[in-house]
């Protein structure tokens, strides 16, 4: 009876944990992260998911890492990072960033696209640049997608997905992941607008072979634009249908929300 007792007392005291733990989350919009020479840096931790939120520090995502100082990639390490998955081919980057090397976070390539595909360059020019392409972009890499998202979800907590921006190709990844766990649409338009917003940010006063700093009144016309292709996009598109199609099975989901999801 004791030991009935004792694990019953160690469960609750377990559940009460994950509901203080749940309560002091705070939202997306306040897990924003200014490592040193980082951009786009952004705990997930805090979205509503089906049964809980996306527990903190456990799923990251970010622009380029190799714009990271020395300081960011430690700082990165001490926010709970300890693997990074590159979305981009090597060679977009120049392979691994050097600054990297010693800071005790691994680093992975897994390219979702192939640029140099006759149909990727017919459908975007000069890349994926709206959210009215995740549909077309997934028609043709949706195998590339789906194995990173196998990846992700295999990988544990911990794991930082970016690619060059960590808007678009990354805003695609981090959106199957979240409706799959049962996101809904308000919250990816609310992460893709803040991705939008800090990239408008990051162009004022640099240079870009395509895109410019742009005023308020054009940012707001593309957060709508950006918004509306979304709920489209939400609404056209199973999250869980196509993984299991692609390979990657319900039970893998279930099994990541594990350590994805806090209750």
């Amino acid at each position: 009876m004791e030991m009935f007792w004792g694990a019953q007392a160690a469960e609750a005291t377990e559940a009460a944990t994950d509901r203080a733990e749940r309560d002091a989350v705070v939202g997306p919009t306040e897990r924003e992260f200014t490592w040193a020479g980082s951009f786009n840096a952004r705990d997930l931790g805090g979205i509503q998911v089906a049964g809980g939120v996306v527990r903190p520090n456990v799923l990251f995502r970010s622009g380029k890492p190799e714009a990271w100082e020395a300081a960011g990639f430690a700082q990165a390490a001490a926010a709970g990072v300890h693997r990074i998955i590159d979305l981009r081919d090597p060679a977009e980057p120049g392979g691994v960033p050097e600054l990297s090397e010693g800071s005790g976070i691994d680093y992975y390539f897994s390219p979702i696209e192939d640029p140099q595909s006759p149909a990727f360059k017919s459908r975007f020019q000069p890349y994926m640049n709206h959210t009215s392409g995740y549909l077309d972009f997934l028609g043709m890499f949706g195998d590339r997608v789906a194995r990173t998202v196998g990846t992700v979800l295999d990988a544990g907590p911990g794991t930082l997905i970016c690619c060059s921006a960590g808007r678009d190709r990354t805003g695609l990844l981090t959106s199957v992941i979240l409706l799959a766990l049962g996101a809904d649409t308000a919250h990816l338009q609310q992460q893709d607008e803040l991705a939008v917003r800090v990239i408008n940010e990051r162009h004022r006063g640099l240079t870009h072979p395509y895109e410019s700093w742009q005023p308020p009144e054009i940012v707001d016309e593309m957060v709508a634009s950006r918004r509306q292709a979304l709920e489209k996009f939400v609404a056209a598109f199973n999250a869980q249908s196509f993984l299991t199609e692609q390979g990657v099975s319900e039970r893998a989901v279930a099994e990541a929300r594990e350590w994805l999801v806090l209750s």
